[in-house]
């Protein structure tokens, strides 16, 4: 055997392979033995700057007129590692999986779950209306909206943070049309279960197959992780899922001719409880560990109540279960007790939040204002899960089971106040990161905290209070209107942030304070030499730009004005225009 073949072997292997949208510096450096054909296709030798221009290489081969594809070919050869292909369709993964969920909230869940409270406050009954509709928007939104996003984002995030493998398109399609067909179709079938009876049966099945598809590619990208509290929460969270989409199976096919109006009390509250404690709080317990430190700006987490987390939140879901089903009403009380237990244990071993990193204000890092939808999230999941607890002593001393308005102000403090509001505010964070882009309308992220903070004070407040007032019924329906508002801003602000306006750069020739720094060089690979001679000292350090560098950050940060950088670059760009015409 012959170890240095065996080591130079290894070593090709571990070389990341070469993707279209790498700069010809990074090639240049990467892969020493690539600067050859990178000469030979033109690019120049140069003294004042490290070899290779900070331009793509698909924009190069394009500018000088060569095939890009078989520029990678030879640069491959030379390299001795592979070529990505799937790279940028990779890092788009996540789009339509996000404008389906929010499309979904949008119609079948907040959107139809104003206008049935509408029908409630107008009638000053819950009873008002019926319960298979009632069904048919909590699971839209459950399905729709809080499990649509959590895939799409862990499609997109897992791959990239715990170097697994990417998923393939097909699956990523046959995946969102699983999750569709099951939100969608059961949404039909509970409005018509007696002409729609097959719908039943066959949207729960196309959810047991997106859950499943969902636990495989969590157990290729989890594998060998699991050691880890963070990974062991997320998979808990795609096994939860599956066990939700059995028993959501198994209802429809039941009832499939009677709809979901024929669940009795404790099997609904078995499906709320499989979706909110089951997956939502497991997959945001996990991805929280790896997300929200650098959101919130907060200090490194505690290990060991992070690790307690786990235990205790599926320990009291597992003993929950059985008491939602009426085994019992004290073991309901030790189970939201570990529930509590566990939430403390995870904003305890979170340091609570607080942000203790603090930066330049700048548009990469986005509003500050963010960090408070999470504050707030995590105040409503500790204060819903306090309700829920007392709630349940009182019901156990009584012996009788806890109201329905209680119970729905807690459920509604749990799906608005902690997961809308958190998905609300990491989503306005999270989502320009993953595209490398700047969120598109900072200016909203105030309303929409606003918004959606008022309308779940509202709603919960109102609910309780329709326990002692009837009146209370009349104001229940504004919270709806405040809580949509500010879904349909959330929407707007994530869908032009993933699919954005052109860039002035694009449209004029001219750049802004916002234009990336990435995109400038990329289109004028020979501005570079002279953003150097301006003494902007990053540009000849950098092998790469992220995309997300705006030309006022990269000035500022070099100690330069970027008022007078700005109009130096477009005056350059103006006379090149001249020249050129």
């Amino acid at each position: 055997m012959d170890p240095v073949g065996s080591a130079e072997a290894y070593s090709a292997k571990a070389r990341p392979p070469l993707r279209p949208d790498m700069t010809v510096r990074q090639v240049a450096a990467d892969y020493p033995g690539c600067r050859e054909v990178l000469r030979r296709y033109g690019e120049p030798e140069r003294r004042s700057a490290k070899f290779g221009h900070l331009e793509p290489l698909d924009h190069f081969a394009r500018r000088q007129g060569h095939d890009l594809k078989q520029l990678l070919q030879e640069l491959a050869q030379a390299a001795g590692t592979e070529i990505d292909w799937q790279g940028r369709q990779a890092e788009s993964v996540h789009r339509p999986f996000l404008l389906s969920a929010l499309l979904v909230t949008l119609s079948l869940g907040a959107g139809w779950g104003a206008w049935l409270l509408w029908e409630i406050g107008r009638a000053g009954r819950f009873t008002a209306a019926p319960v298979g509709h009632v069904v048919a928007h909590g699971e839209a939104q459950l399905w729709g909206f809080i499990a649509l996003f959590v895939v799409g984002i862990a499609l997109r995030y897992l791959p990239r943070s715990a170097a697994g493998p990417l998923p393939r398109p097909l699956f990523c399609h046959l995946l969102l049309a699983a999750l569709l067909l099951g939100v969608v179709g059961g949404f039909f079938w509970a409005m018509g279960p007696e002409q729609l009876h097959w719908l039943g049966p066959l949207s729960g099945l196309s959810l047991v197959v997106a859950a499943l598809g969902f636990l495989t590619f969590l157990s290729r990208q989890l594998a060998g992780k699991l050691h880890f509290s963070w990974a062991r929460l997320i998979g808990a969270a795609g096994l939860w899922m599956t066990i939700w989409a059995g028993v959501t199976f198994t209802l429809r096919y039941r009832q499939s001719a009677a709809g979901p109006g024929n669940y009795s009390e404790p099997l609904r509250q078995l499906l709320m409880e499989l979706a909110i404690f089951g997956f939502a709080l497991n997959a945001i317990y996990g991805f929280g560990q790896r997300l929200l430190p650098g959101i919130a700006g907060s200090a490194t987490p505690y290990g060991l109540a992070l690790e307690s987390t786990f235990w205790l939140h599926n320990t009291g879901l597992l003993l929950l279960l059985p008491a939602s089903l009426g085994w019992s009403l004290w073991l309901e009380v030790w189970a939201t007790t570990l529930l509590l237990a566990a939430t403390l244990a995870y904003v305890i071993g979170m340091r609570g939040f607080l942000r203790v990193r603090r930066s330049t204000p700048r548009p990469e890092v986005g509003e500050a204002l963010l960090v408070r939808y999470v504050q707030l999230a995590f105040f409503w999941l500790l204060a819903a899960l306090i309700l829920l607890v007392g709630g349940e002593c009182w019901a156990a001393i009584r012996g009788q089971p806890l109201s329905h308005a209680y119970l729905g102000s807690v459920r509604h403090a749990l799906t608005v106040g902690f997961m809308t509001t958190l998905i609300l505010g990491v989503g306005q964070r999270l989502v320009p990161i993953l595209g490398h882009t700047l969120l598109a309308w900072p200016r909203l992220v105030a309303p929409i905290f606003l918004l959606i903070a008022t309308g779940n004070l509202l709603r919960v407040s109102t609910e309780m209070a329709t326990l002692a007032a009837a009146p209370a019924f009349g104001i229940m329906p504004l919270s709806a209107l405040l809580e949509l508002a500010a879904l349909a801003l959330f929407a707007a602000n994530i869908g032009r942030t993933l699919w954005p306006s052109l860039d002035p750069l694009l449209r004029s020739g001219r750049a802004t304070l916002r234009t990336s720094v990435a995109l400038l060089l990329a289109e004028h690979p020979w501005l570079e030499d002279q953003l150097l001679d301006w003494g902007l000292g990053y540009i000849g350090r950098t092998r790469s730009v992220p995309r997300e560098l705006t030309l006022g950050t990269l000035a500022r940060s070099e100690g330069k004005e970027p008022e007078e950088l700005l109009a130096r670059v477009n005056d350059l760009l103006q006379k090149r225009r001249n020249a050129s015409s």
